[in-house]
This record gives structure tokens, C-alpha cells and sequence, in this order.
């Protein structure tokens, strides 16, 4: 069952950084288990960003929020290196973002750490294993 409680951040029973629900989800897919770990780090990047209040425009909070969306950087290029399609990257991005701000309250959230990430840039990685956790 999807968490839409008023949790931002929902259950995490075992602490590993992605809610149960989520994790429930992608441990249900018939997929490869490289690919299970890339969706799982996905998953706890995405997690990563409804820890923290993105309310006030600091130097503090947007160089938390770029940090957080550098680890985006990593899940790509783990994706890429373990060889999933890109329609498939980009299709399981949406998914696992759907499922993780999936109310009002979590949303908001992440429009606000998104606009500290206005005007920022990044560079693609290489696919490369270090970059899968």
C-alpha cells in the first residue's frame, strides 16, 4: 500500500534511507538485481532531498540541495553503466519520483528544493561502477 500519510518522509523501518513502500515496490519488480540497486539508489537520492527545510533561500541549504542533486549525477551514470535502456532510465526516474512526492505536503517540499537548484548546472559522469552503491 502507498504511504500518503502526512509523513514527510513516511516509514523507514530498517533506516536505509528509502521508505518502505518504495522499497516494497521495486523489491516486487521482476527485474535483475543490478538493476534493483540502481532503482534503490534512486530511490534514496530522490528520499534524500523531503529530510530537509528548503523554506529559506540560504547558502547553507543550496549547496545541501546541489549536493543532494550530484548524487542524481551518480544515479545516472550507474544506470547507464549497468546497461538500462535510456526510455527505461528516464521512465523509472518518473516512476520512483511519483512514488515518492505522492502528496501535497511532499511535493512542496521538493518544488522547494528544486528552486535552489535554479540556475545551477551539472555535467554528465561517465558510466562507471563506482558510481553504484
Amino acid at each position: 500500500m502507498l504511504d500518503r500519510s502526512d509523513s514527510l518522509t513516511g516509514t523507514d523501518a530498517n533506516k536505509d534511507g528509502i521508505r518502505d513502500d518504495i522499497e516494497a515496490f521495486i523489491d516486487a519488480l521482476e527485474v535483475p538485481e543490478p538493476v534493483r540497486k540502481a532503482l534503490k539508489q534512486e530511490a534514496r537520492q530522490a528520499q534524500e532531498s523531503l529530510y530537509h527545510d528548503w523554506s529559506a533561500k540560504t547558502e547553507t541549504n543550496i549547496k545541501k540541495a546541489l549536493a543532494i542533486a550530484n548524487k542524481y549525477g551518480k544515479v545516472i551514470a550507474c544506470k547507464k553503466f549497468i546497461g538500462i535502456p535510456v526510455r527505461d532510465r528516464t521512465n523509472t526516474g518518473r516512476t520512483i519520483d511519483a512514488l515518492t512526492y505522492n502528496t501535497k505536503a511532499r511535493s512542496i517540499v521538493y518544488l522547494a528544493y528544486n528552486h535552489l537548484l535554479d540556475g545551477s548546472v551539472s555535467s554528465s559522469l561517465k558510466a562507471e561502477a563506482n558510481y553504484c552503491e
